[in-house]
């Protein structure tokens, strides 16, 4: 049976229940934190330079996340930057996994993009290997060190 999924912009609806998906790839962070995040990535004109998009199965389930932005590359010109990629489908998280890259690879041509750059938590593994196994390959590290944000005088 061939899956069909479909993708549209985030709405304000789908904050709460896109929750879960976000926390499968960000599993401390809070709800409030992910509500203040999306406010200014809900209800973007297609077209927007950045914005969320979801996927949805057959049955309509939100399976699918993914956050984006265009923006200047040294090396690429023009990038799709994926802060946030996450597909998980009971049934078939591959094929949601593929539909995703689609609708991102669609994305990064619709907004004059070169390339895409997917960013994932170390901690999913088997989401990297689908993204490979999908033609992507890894291109650079990632280092993060948190700052103690510093208080204005």
């Amino acid at each position: 049976m061939t899956r069909v999924f479909t993708t549209q912009s985030l709405t304000a609806a789908d904050i709460a229940p896109a929750f879960p998906l976000v926390q499968a790839a960000f599993p401390g962070l809070e709800f409030d934190e992910w509500r203040m995040f999306t406010a200014r990535l809900v209800g973007e004109a297609e077209g927007a330079r950045s914005g969320a998009m979801g996927l949805r199965n057959e049955a309509g389930y939100l399976c699918g996340l993914l956050i984006y932005r265009a923006e200047p590359h040294l090396r690429h010109g023009t990038v799709l930057s994926i802060d946030l990629f996450t597909a998980l489908d009971v049934t078939g998280e591959a094929a949601a996994t593929n539909a995703l890259l689609t609708a991102a690879e669609a994305k990064a041509s619709e907004l004059g993009c070169s390339a895409t750059h997917i960013l994932i938590d170390i901690a999913q593994r088997r989401l990297a290997e689908a993204i490979a196994k999908a033609g992507h390959r890894k291109e650079a590290t990632l280092f993060c060190n948190e700052l103690v944000a510093a208080t204005p005088n």
